[in-house]
Formats: C-alpha cells, structure tokens, sequence
C-alpha cells in the first residue's frame, strides 16, 4: 500500500480525534488573549472554487507592509514580460584628440536595481562593473580628461523613496531608494569598533564603499552583550549628513551596519571617477550629476558600454525572496514608464489598480502608496489579497519566487520537520505593530488553498507573532475543513 495513503490516514485520524477544523484554527488564532486589541483579518479560500473555507473579518482593510510586492511583482512580470532588461549605459561627450577628451565620461541610469550588486546572483559586483568601465574607456584611447564624470539619473526621477517612507527608515539599507541610477543596491558598509562596557560608545571607522561627503554623527551606545544590532541610521535622500541612534552589542571586534546612498548618482560617477583616477587617467572637473550639470545634452554622445541586467523574472525572484524594497520600487517606476506615465508620477499606483481591475478584483477597499509595502499608508482586506493569488496560481514561474517553507527564501529555516514543508509558499511583511503572511497551502489531500493572514496594532515580541502564524499555516496544509 502507498506510504501517501499511511501520510492521509494518519493525518485525517489526528483531526478526527483533536475535532478542529481551519476555521477552529482561524477562530483561535483571532482570538488569542495576546492580540487582544489588535486588528486581525484573515482570509482561506480554495484556488479551484473560489470557496471560502475560513474568515475571520476578510473585508476589513489593513495594512499589509511587504506583503504588497505580492501585487507588484505579479503586475510587473504581466505588463513588462519576464524577459525585460534594464540597461545602463556608458557614453562620452565632446571631441576626443590625442588622447585628451574635451568633454565628459557619462554613466546613464535605466534603472537598473540590480547593477553592481553585491547580492544577486550572477550579476558583475559594483568593483567589476567599474573595472569594465575603466576598460572601456581606455580601449577607446581616453588617457585624460578635461571635464568630469556625470552620474545621470534622469532615467526616473528624484523621488526615489515612497512618499510617505517614515524618515527612521530612509537612512538605513532597506530603505534605499530606487533611481534612474543605482549601484551595489544603493547601500553602504558603514564600520563600527564595539567597546567592551556597557553604556560606553562604539566607535565609527568608516563607510565601504567610500560614500563622497557623507559625515556620520554617532549617539551609539553599547548594548547588553549579544543583544544584536539596534542600531538605525537617520538621513534624509540627498543629504550628506547622517546620525546614528541606538546600540550594538558591547565587545571588542568590528561590527557593520547598512546604510543607504543619500544620492545613487554622484556616488556612482565618483566611484568611477576615483578607479579612473587609479588607473591614470585623470579628469580636470570633479564628479556631478545630471542635476547639478543641466546644461550638458546628453544626446549628442558616443556610447563606450552598454551592461544589461538579468531578466525580468529573475529581478522578482529576488524581489520576493529577499524582500528586497529598492527592487520593488524600481518595478513599480518602470511599469510606469512603459505606459507613459510622467517623470512626477512615477510614484503613483494608478497603473497598477488598473491591472488589478483587469484581473477582476474589486478594488474600491485598496489604497496602494508605494511598490515595496514600506509606506504605512497602504492598505487593503485580506479577501483582496486571496481573490489576487487566486488569479495568479496558474502563474508557475512568478510562483517560483514566493518563499517556500523550509525550503527558500524567508521561510526557508521554518517548518522544515513539518506537513507544511515544501507545501506552503507565502511572503512575509512586516513593519513596526505590522506582520502579515500571504500565499499558497497545497494540502495533503491534493486541494490547494489561498490564504492572507494581516495582523495591526499588535504589541507582540515580533517572533513570538511569526510562530503563531506559521502554525496556522501549518493548520492550513494539515486541518479539515
């Protein structure tokens, strides 16, 4: 006899003798003491019928935090095509005679996320692509300069960041924004020397990659031993200046944080400026952006590189399986600017609630603020979330970028040694008083089911709420209903 059939027996035996159901589950989940005051909203549903199999306020509207690259992704790989590519291109200006160029070096932003990154997967790291520039130029005879290198980032615009990104968060790496040109994922390495008493202050060594005219003002103090990195960097975008607040655990060794490129562009014409610079080759101005040089065209130039990002799908992949927001943010602004929209609205969702529409979700309970869930203000019910995976489940490979459990992404270390194993892909969002959870439970019986699980104004050490969710999602794959 198949050992499948033992697994079945054996699960709908254990049901049958505890009595619950998913909808006991919802209901005790809901209801716990610990969330008491708190808004909860949860929605389970079979993807085949559309049924709804358990609830607990489906139609209340709650902020989902990163739960909401669920619909930009899935927009984005539907508008775009999983074979998009951005571009970055590498162009001089001016006459170029014996060597000496009378003009500028260019490097042209397409928006490309994941140029320079030190993290995706066979991309060229950021000390590789100015490499290759340096080569590219040199291979076109350019020994000196008399004019500078311009970082343009004209490609979107200055708006970077969500509007409504609270400002605690815009100075630390998760909070980069996205621009017309990005490099190493618009973050910076920023070095500190911890120190071994408790109450004392650590020590700041230094930003890798150097970030030009960055000045970081500490208000660190040294926290319990092992008490992990509480440390927040508060910059403003285009801002040199920097201040950081909290702690790092008290000790002897070095201790990194990530912080985030006030301004992507004049960063990354001054890293090629410096690796010029190495190489002798010299330049008689110093580094600017599109936005400080408004008088240069850049349309009469001669193109000395082209680098081309990955695919599409593979920019989701990492999207969803890392959460990454800079990623995100550029997939929303580039579905923008393939259907026209303005430079100034680059931020908007309307394109996207207009795909929404066309998948026929309602979507009069939906306020979406940004691509990446950063922004507090969005917002939408649970049941809108659920009709959208619904949509989406024939969608293998967007599927293939949603965290499994115990398998990948952020779910990878969780629930390995359970039925939920390999069965539940969700991605996770969470902000301060936020944690959701949203996507597919295939169960043992052969259904598979949508499922959102929203969680407001709750005042739960955050690991204790994720736990009570993935046994929920647990539920899901083992439960009758």
């Amino acid at each position: 006899m198949p050992r499948c059939y033992f697994l079945l027996l054996f699960l709908a035996t254990a049901t049958a003798l505890s009595g619950q159901t998913i909808a006991d589950a919802v209901e005790r989940f809901a209801t716990r003491a610990e969330l008491r005051g708190a808004q909860v909203g949860i929605d389970v549903i079979e993807v085949n019928s559309g049924r709804r199999v358990a609830s607990f306020q489906p139609f209340t509207a709650l902020i989902p935090a990163s739960t909401l690259k669920v619909v930009t992704t899935a927009a984005a790989l539907d508008m775009l095509g999983p074979d998009h590519r951005f571009t970055t291109r590498l162009a001089y200006t001016g006459q170029l005679e014996a060597g000496v160029l009378r003009g500028d070096i260019h490097i042209i932003g397409g928006g490309d996320p994941t140029l320079g990154s030190p993290y995706m997967p066979g991309v060229p790291r950021m000390d590789d692509v100015l490499n290759r520039w340096r080569g590219a130029i040199q291979k076109a005879g350019i020994q000196r300069i008399e004019g500078r290198v311009v970082g343009d980032g004209s490609y979107f615009s200055t708006n970077g960041t969500g509007p409504g990104w609270p400002y605690y968060d815009v100075g630390n790496y998760y909070g980069a924004g996205a621009y017309g040109l990005n490099l190493n994922e618009n973050s910076y390495w920023l070095d500190l020397l911890q120190r071994p008493q408790v109450g004392s202050q650590p020590v700041v060594q230094g930003a890798r990659p150097r970030v030009p005219g960055l000045v970081v003002r500490s208000e660190l103090v040294s926290g319990a031993p092992g008490s992990g990195d509480q440390a927040y960097i508060y910059a403003a975008p285009g801002s040199s200046e920097a201040v950081i607040r909290g702690t790092i655990p008290a000790g002897s060794k070095r201790f990194t944080i990530r912080g985030s490129v006030p301004d992507p562009a004049l960063f990354a014409a001054n890293a090629l400026t410096n690796v010029l610079e190495q190489a002798g080759i010299s330049t008689s101005l110093p580094p600017e952006t599109d936005q400080t040089v408004r008088s240069v065209r850049f349309g009469s130039s001669t193109q000395l590189d082209v680098v081309t990002s990955p695919p599409l799908v593979d920019i989701i992949d990492r999207t969803n399986l890392r959460s990454l927001n800079l990623y995100a943010e550029a997939l929303l602004r580039e579905v923008n600017k393939a259907r026209g929209v303005p430079l100034h609205e680059l931020t908007s969702s309307q394109v996207v609630r207009d795909w929404l529409q066309t998948q026929g979700l309602y979507t009069a309970a939906v306020q979406l603020e940004d691509g990446s869930g950063l922004d507090p203000r969005s917002f939408f019910p649970p049941e809108f979330m659920t009709g959208l995976l619904r949509t989406q489940a024939g969608n293998t490979r967007w599927r293939q970028s949603l965290p499994t459990a115990g398998r990948t992404g952020s779910l990878r270390n969780f629930l390995k040694k359970r039925a939920a194993a390999g069965r539940v892909q969700a991605k996770s969002g969470s902000l301060n008083g936020v944690r959701c959870y949203a996507g597919y439970a295939k169960r043992v019986d052969g259904r598979e089911l949508a499922f959102a699980i929203m969680v407001n104004n709750h005042r739960l050490e955050g690991r204790t709420l994720r736990n009570l969710m993935l046994e929920l999602m647990d539920d899901l794959v083992t439960e009758t209903y």
